[in-house]
């Protein structure tokens, strides 16, 4: 045990060395809270009209003021010719227009941006309730009460979410996490092709042999220092993004109701998971490595594991809800962190998980522990 904290404190010092590795393991994380923030910033901006610019080209009436006043008194609306609107736009004076040919309104919006995204959701719902409003003026005319035309049934929506968030929110929060098991893989990979698949191809391998060590000591101690940078980049990611995401629930309307389960508890269950995840891509990484004679080798072999790292993305997306995603590795540790932090966690899951994780780390350091007693795998 001895000999192997010896080989894992001379791995991290030449991890820790090596200005590459320090910026994926302590800058890489940081990405998590920026794109937190980036988008919280960006979906505030979608449900926000202040300061946006509409052209018409027709004299709206009171009514059709009034009306668009009470969906946003933010918006300014601007009269102008056809070739005078088209101008504007391209001068990029108002940020969309609509030109009324008779009773056709014909809407001329980017929504390829944020800001057209947030215009037509408005004018989508003027338009529904201005041809309401005609509509009930027709029927009042005509000696008609609206009410018996038009409220002949109650719509009432009740929330089913067990959270209360919106697709955005769980969106946000899914990827941030997803993201973080991706962090710890790719520290993974970049670590074990260097100290594995580097040393061989730099010929330190075989010097290090020549240490009273054994060769389960020197990969038990490159193992440990495998896993300990993949802790310290998801700890940095972890304790980045707590912040930020109560930043952006405390600061901005739309994720005011954000609900997130942070508590000592869900805390600890999620270090337990980056510390099972990390041992079990870390090893998956040293017996890929031992395949390889070089480092572009190595690289290529264990590529993949980050596309792995992704399945929970894809899972979420099509609604697939399986015990078996609690069993593939690696991908596991995104869809056990999303339960902890966003779905809610069942104890059986967290069982299958632990379990899964632990089988799957065993039996990996026993077959690279036979691998690298073949002098093929060291040289």
């Amino acid at each position: 045990m001895r000999n192997t904290l010896i080989s894992w404190k001379k791995e991290l010092k030449a991890i820790f060395r090596d200005k590459k590795f320090v910026s994926i393991i302590f800058f890489m994380p940081l990405i998590i809270p920026a794109f937190i923030l980036g988008y919280g910033a960006l979906y505030e901006s979608m449900a926000s009209a202040d300061g946006l610019k509409i052209g018409i080209n027709y004299q709206m009436s009171e009514d059709e003021s009034n009306l668009i006043k009470s969906i946003d008194d933010e918006l300014e609306i601007v009269t102008k010719s056809n070739d005078e609107l088209i101008e504007a736009y391209d001068n990029k004076e108002i940020d969309a227009y609509v030109i009324k040919e008779d009773k056709k309104y014909t809407l001329y919006i980017d929504t390829s941006t944020t800001t057209g995204m947030s215009i037509q959701e408005i004018l989508k719902v003027y338009y529904e309730r201005y041809n309401m409003l005609l509509g009930n003026n027709y029927l009042l005319q005509h000696n008609i009460n609206p009410n018996e035309v038009f409220n002949n049934f109650e719509v009432e929506y009740s929330e089913l979410s067990k959270d209360g968030n919106d697709y955005f929110s769980n969106f946000m929060v899914s990827f941030a996490l997803i993201y973080l098991v991706m962090i710890i893989t790719i520290t993974a990979m970049n670590t074990s092709t260097d100290i594995i698949a580097g040393e061989k191809e730099r010929g330190t391998f075989e010097t290090l042999l020549t240490f009273p060590l054994k060769s389960n000591e020197i990969i038990g101690g490159k193992l440990l220092a495998i896993v300990t940078s993949c802790i310290v980049s998801s700890f940095i990611g972890i304790g980045t993004a707590i912040p930020a995401l109560f930043y952006i629930k405390n600061h901005g309307e739309v994720f005011s109701k954000l609900n997130i389960n942070i508590s000592v508890n869900s805390v600890l269950l999620a270090l337990l998971s980056v510390v099972l995840t990390s041992a079990m891509v870390g090893v998956i990484s040293i017996f890929l490595c031992g395949k390889a004679k070089t480092f572009k080798e190595a690289q290529s072999k264990v590529s993949f594991l980050s596309m792995i790292s992704l399945i929970p993305m894809f899972t979420d997306m099509m609604n697939v809800n399986s015990n078996v995603l609690y069993m593939i590795p690696i991908a596991s540790g995104g869809t056990i962190l999303n339960d902890i932090f966003l779905k809610g966690l069942t104890m059986e899951h967290m069982l299958i998980f632990i379990a899964t994780s632990i089988i799957v780390t065993v039996v990996a350091i026993f077959v690279v522990s036979k691998q690298y007693k073949d002098e093929k795998a060291l040289f």
